[in-house]
């Protein structure tokens, strides 16, 4: 998961949301309290001028009468609603203050003008206050109306509606969430379409990314198909150097293989013999290389059309009127190796189980899973068991009479795996009596695009 730019993006979203949305709650409760308190503001202001209305103006220094305002909160102790009023020197209270004074600042608003703050009530209640200063009466008095009510009912409704968001905020969160995953899987789509593109360039199924990429992707589209063009070239100059060694090499070989001729004309049989077993066996150690180097790094073929190949080129041989050659390939089966290798490799499987065949040869194809699986059964003799396990290496042969060096298997077991296959080799038996031989290979298949 950590190395997985999804999982990075859809972490790094989740807590981009959850951080907007505690900001968006945070200043939604912000906006509520300063609505509500703002409503609050407003009642005080009607109940201060209702205060003031109730006051005598040609004598406002009388006690005002006890229902005054005309909230009977104004009557019970600490109920939370509060006045409190000076004229001149005197201090006129709510019979709800009981014993209590709000503790005003010394310093009142300029006449007409009103302050709103809050502070320390009775039984430890915090106070929204609304602070006027006026003049009454005749001659003028200064008047300093104070209206309080407590912050309680305004904390509880802010805390309700806090409540309340919660479970929105909540739903809004797994959408955006939702949303956020659907966003980043669009947005990586392009890169999981260049990986199926690189999976087919592998397989053989298509030669480049090509350039139909989107902006963001084709940069990178680019570089791989540039890095593909550079490998491609290096094998090209690597192949081409081997073959002009290979090449250069065969010409002193002949030569030694002339000299080898004098010498066994002149009588030295044995000098000459020695001289044509070292050169036959550099001679195919080129060979192979030869072959080797023509081995491609992609392609594609189609399996019954290549084994069709062979048994055109095999027909032509000595054996060919002995052995009968039966294929069973269905057409349709299409391996990610290039044609000439197949048909090198093929070739050198099928020739040598013809080579030791009694009576027949037998091809046989069919798909196995994500790869094709082709047999090449012969009815010979088999191999030692200590032999077959060592068949494909280099200079191991069963028929060192025959003037080879054990080339064929190892060349076609070196075809098959540079393209990713494998290859197996056993003895058919029928109880313990071996009754033929059967080559498997396991060819990667055309994916596809």
């Amino acid at each position: 998961m950590a190395g997985s730019i999804r999982w990075r993006l859809q972490v790094l979203s989740a807590i981009g949301i959850a951080a907007l949305l505690a900001a968006f709650a945070g200043g939604l409760t912000i906006l509520f309290d300063r609505q509500v308190t703002r409503l609050t503001v407003a009642e005080l202001e009607h109940r201060a001028a209702a205060l003031v209305a109730g006051l005598d103006r040609h004598n406002p220094g009388l006690a005002p009468a006890p229902g005054i305002g005309g909230n009977p909160r104004y009557l019970q102790p600490y109920s939370g609603l509060y006045w409190q009023i000076e004229v001149g020197r005197q201090i006129h209270r709510s019979a709800s203050l009981w014993d209590a004074d709000l503790a005003l600042p010394q310093d009142a608003p300029r006449p007409g003008a009103t302050a709103q703050f809050e502070l320390d009530g009775p039984d430890d209640q915090r106070l929204l206050v609304l602070d006027r200063s006026l003049t009454i009466g005749s001659p003028p008095e200064p008047l300093r109306v104070t209206v309080a009510e407590s912050r309680a009912a305004l904390d509880e409704a802010q805390a309700q509606f806090a409540r309340d968001m919660l479970p929105f905020l909540l739903i809004l969160g797994g959408l955006m969430l939702a949303g956020v995953a659907a966003q980043v899987w669009v947005g990586l789509r392009p890169f999981a379409r260049v990986r199926q593109q690189i999976t087919a360039v592998q397989s053989g199924a298509r030669p480049r990314l090509g350039s139909g990429q989107p902006s963001e992707v084709r940069p990178l589209a680019e570089a791989i198909d540039a890095l593909l063009d550079d490998r491609d070239a290096r094998i090209a100059r690597a192949r081409t150097r081997a073959v002009d060694l290979a090449h250069t090499l065969k010409t002193p070989l002949q030569a030694l293989m002339g000299e080898a001729g004098r010498l066994r004309a002149a009588g030295h049989t044995g000098a000459a013999e020695a001289i044509e077993d070292i050169a036959g066996s550099v001679r195919d150690r080129v060979d192979a290389e030869l072959a080797r180097a023509r081995i491609g790094s992609g392609g594609r073929a189609e399996l019954a059309q290549a084994a069709a190949k062979v048994a055109r080129v095999l027909a032509r041989t000595a054996r060919a009127q002995a052995i009968s050659l039966t294929m069973d390939i269905p057409p349709g089966l299409d391996v990610a190796i290039d044609e000439t290798d197949l048909i090198e490799a093929l070739g050198s499987v099928v020739e040598n189980a013809q080579r030791h065949a009694r009576s027949q040869v037998l091809l046989c194809a069919a798909r196995a899973g994500a790869g094709i699986v082709l047999r090449v059964r012969d009815d010979g003799p088999g191999v030692p068991e200590a032999v077959l396990a060592h068949l494909t290496a280099r200079g191991v042969s069963t028929d060192p009479g025959a003037g080879r060096h054990g080339i064929g298997l190892a060349l076609a077991e070196t075809v098959v795996g540079a393209h990713g296959g494998k290859l197996h080799l056993e003895n058919l038996t029928d109880g313990a009596t071996v009754i033929g031989f059967e080559v498997t290979m396991n060819l990667p298949a055309i994916a596809n695009p």
